[in-house]
């Protein structure tokens, strides 16, 4: 039978090997698996015995997280039993010599007599103990010491010691709150009034020192609970709060930090960063540090190296290596920060689960309800189909009525026109039969007999010219907008007129703007507005025994040009005229009431308006615009004007 001593040592390199190779794929792994799967007779001695003690309470949520991970990796890391005692000392909170003697005390009585294989300990209140009683307490066994700084002294004064050492620097989380928050002017420090609280202020003043030309830092150390929740609710949009550690308040209540970043956190007007993880969750956005879960680990692993024969005094002690920015994104999504100013690799905690599996219920109804909803979208675009359906056909009937009222417009000049076409045609016939007599009286008169054919041909480009207009106006056709000249337009309309007028008796004047503004609109839709507007006028003073006049003006109105056709007539009484435009009012005994409504909707095809102008004091006025094409170079005054007079 092997010997334990022997045995111990055997084990022990190869635990050494195994921790080294274990993860690798290397042949070592195997051979060391090997080794220690064999059957080797092992008596009750090869059970060993580790104390850990814990400087702070049992409920300390950093105690919790790295005592389960590092007693978890050593179970799992050892072959044999390994047999644990905890003491969790709660000196944080009771310091002082005299309750650290008592502890003391306690210890050397309560473990007379039992050799342990190995003491660990967790946070500098427990390696300051060690320190200064070790040759009372466990004057030979190794130590591993966990959870402190770099910078503390009392690890170096052991002997037979190692450990996993942490950085525990404000710094790096205050450089995190800057990448996040560029525009941060204020930084408020809070932390305790403990002894340890203490400790942590002085480190934060010391580290942030060379930042304090282009920030303002508000230390907010030890004041009761209630006036620093005070003073956190009313800190401006520029300011961030870091928050170290919280055991007691100034009027001496005790709390664990995360409870204390807790409150803190629902506090603050602005966001709140930490220095340890077990404030994760609590409502701080996060911090740069080590994880008392990875530092668990590496302790249970650094322990294992001890039991398997390693001198602790041969191990330096080291960091873990994984020193992290880690965030809450539910904070980052509070207050608006983008996860594209975090470093590289940051930890992201608490991140959303997909949507299905946190509400498949509510999923499965807002599909349903949407399913609904799609049914009545699409309800509503076959009843919207059909609205445009509609619309268009009222639109093509619009436009048929229209042209029927344009029909109707030129039927009332049938005899004027019908003398239009006589007189050019009569011209004709006369020239034509002098033409006939001069060739049978004289064939060598052929200067009489070319300008005979002059005539001919202008009394027919004057029968052409008087069918080609009403062609134009009979067609039923689109709005088509062009830019056109309202002066010409006018005369032409007039001219249309003209024999109708002469028979009516009406001397129709004309007002129009100089300088030739081009006008946007439809050549025959604007001269159908105007004819109905002045046949409207002619009928109107059909029944007077007075001179009959009508008035065209034109002038300048900003980017419009206005028209005025007025009358002489007698008038419509104030209250039929907000009724003039409706369709089929009329106030003719024969009439249809069709005529302005439709001159309406010509005009407002045109972008312009259309209305009774009540200034008129003799007949009536009605006024319409159409926008300009461009602005006159000669609008020197919009109300000058060009004056002529036709007359029947």
């Amino acid at each position: 039978m092997i010997h334990p001593k022997e045995l111990s040592k055997y084990r022990g390199f190869l635990l050494h090997a195994w921790s080294k190779f274990r993860w690798g794929g290397s042949s070592w792994g195997i051979v060391v698996a090997i080794v220690l799967s064999s059957p080797i007779t092992v008596d009750a001695a090869e059970t060993k015995s580790v104390l850990i003690l814990y400087s702070n309470e049992s409920f300390l949520p950093a105690n919790i997280s790295l005592g389960n991970a590092m007693v978890d990796q050593m179970r799992q890391g050892y072959p044999d039993r390994i047999e644990f005692y905890s003491e969790f000392l709660d000196l944080v909170r009771f310091p002082g010599d005299s309750h650290l003697s008592r502890t003391a005390d306690m210890l050397r009585e309560k473990y007379k007599g039992r050799d342990f294989d190995l003491v660990i300990s967790a946070g500098p209140q427990a390696l300051n103990l060690l320190a200064d009683r070790r040759h009372a307490l466990f004057p030979d066994v190794p130590v591993v010491f966990t959870g402190v700084r770099e910078e503390s002294a009392s690890w170096g004064e052991l002997n037979r010691a190692t450990g996993i050492l942490m950085k525990l620097d404000p710094l790096p989380t205050l450089e995190l709150a800057m990448k996040l928050q560029p525009q941060t002017r204020r930084v408020v420090v809070v932390s305790g009034a403990s002894d340890f609280d203490r400790a942590w202020d002085d480190l934060a003043r010391e580290r942030f020192r060379n930042h304090e030309s282009r920030l303002e830092f508000t230390y907010l150390s030890g004041l009761p609970m209630q006036t620093l929740l005070e003073r956190l609710r009313d800190l401006p949009s520029d300011a961030v709060v870091i928050f170290l550690t919280f055991f007691t308040d100034g009027e001496g209540e005790y709390f664990l930090s995360a409870d204390a970043a807790k409150l803190v956190a629902n506090a603050s007007a602005v966001p709140v960063y930490g220095t340890y993880d077990t404030y994760m969750g609590t409502g701080i956005v996060g911090g740069c540090m080590d994880t008392f879960e990875e530092v668990g680990r590496e302790t249970g692993d650094l322990a294992l190296r001890i039991l398997a024969g390693e001198k602790p005094e041969n191990i330096a002690p080291y960091f873990p290596g994984k020193d992290l920015s880690i965030v809450d994104c539910r904070q980052l999504a509070r207050w608006g920060l983008s996860e594209d100013r975090l470093p590289a690799r940051s930890d992201m905690r608490f991140r959303q689960s997909s949507l299905w599996k946190e509400h498949r219920s509510s999923v499965l109804t807002a599909t349903f309800v949407l399913a609904l909803q799609a049914a009545l979208l699409i309800g509503l675009l076959f009843e919207r189909r059909n609205r445009i359906l509609a619309e268009l056909e009222a639109d093509e009937t619009r436009r048929e009525l229209t042209h029927a009222s344009r029909l109707a417009t030129v039927g009332e000049l049938t005899a004027s026109i019908a003398h239009e076409i006589h007189q050019p045609l009569g011209a004709i016939l006369s020239n034509a039969d002098a033409a006939e007599m001069l060739i049978d009286s004289s064939p060598e008169s052929m200067d009489e007999l070319r300008q005979i054919l002059v005539d001919i041909r202008q009394d027919d480009l004057r029968a052409c010219e008087v069918i080609e207009r009403l062609r134009a106006l009979m067609r039923n056709r689109e709005l088509e907008l062009q830019a056109i000249e309202p002066n010409e337009l006018i005369e032409n309309v007039i001219r249309l007129i003209h024999r109708e007028a002469k028979r009516r008796d009406v001397a129709v004047h004309t007002e129009l703007a100089p300088g030739g503004p081009l006008v946007i609109a439809d050549k025959v839709h604007l001269q159908q507005v105007l004819l109905n507007l002045l046949l409207n006028g002619m009928e109107a003073m059909s029944e007077l025994n007075q001179p009959k006049k009508l008035f065209v003006q034109t002038q300048l109105q900003g980017d419009n040009l206005e028209f005025l056709v007025q009358d002489s007539g007698p008038g419509i009484p104030t209250e039929r005229r907000s009724r003039l435009f409706d369709p089929f009012f009329t106030t003719k005994k024969e009439g249809m009431g069709l005529g302005l409504s439709i001159a309406r909707t010509l005009v407002e095809a045109h972008e312009g308006r259309i209305w009774v102008d009540d200034n008129c004091h003799i007949g009536l006025g009605v006024r319409f615009t159409v926008p300009l094409a461009q602005k006159s170079l000669n609008e020197t005054s919009p109300f000058a004007c060009v004056s002529q007079e036709q007359t029947g």
